[in-house]
């Protein structure tokens, strides 16, 4: 059960991310950090939000390592955050480390993001298939690759991410992109 504070941090996060006022963004993202390091013990949840209020900006870049060392507390004070978990292999995908990208999607609890939404479930998969493929083992990513067209398949209706790491990886006239396209004709 979550606490008043989490739910109002949680309330005001959401808020920040839906914001598209740049000055109501930067008043949000102060106000949350705030208020988490005046907690006088941080948990899991804490560390995740300090990471992804800086992650959410436009030079994130330039914090990657505050960002990076956010995520890290916050799996390290909670192992069983996959969210936390996730964003730290999207950081390191993002910068460009792939290796470390893809070590840290394969420790995500994927029962756990697949109940949680099955399209992050998905993206994860295509992200674990375009670590592979770009690390040079092409023949493994394309099986993740493949898995992840058989659930475009299954579920053409529900909402999936743009496979867009897919599609940067494999030739336009590759089996899997002429059908991924059949499926999803906005890529045409």
């Amino acid at each position: 059960m979550k606490s008043e504070f989490e739910k109002e941090i949680l309330e005001e996060y959401d808020k920040f991310s839906l914001s598209e006022n740049l000055t109501e963004k930067e008043s949000l993202r102060k106000s949350i950090r705030e208020k988490i390091t005046a907690q006088t013990e941080l948990n899991s949840l804490d560390y995740q939000l300090l990471g992804l209020i800086d992650y959410n900006r436009e030079n994130w870049k330039d914090n990657s390592e505050k960002i990076i060392e956010n995520f890290k507390k916050a799996v390290k004070t909670d192992k069983s955050n996959f969210m936390a978990q996730l964003y730290l292999a999207h950081i390191y995908h993002d910068i460009g480390k792939l290796e470390l990208g893809l070590e840290n999607y394969l420790k995500v609890d994927t029962r756990a993001l697949k109940k949680f939404q099955l399209w992050r479930y998905v993206k994860l998969i295509e992200q674990i298939g375009f670590c592979t493929y770009k690390l040079g083992n092409k023949t493994a990513g394309i099986v993740f690759f493949e898995k992840v067209l058989k659930w475009y398949k299954k579920t053409p209706e529900n909402g999936l991410a743009r496979p867009s790491e897919l599609i940067d990886c494999l030739p336009e006239n590759h089996q899997i992109v002429i059908e991924i396209k059949k499926i999803e004709d906005y890529l045409e």
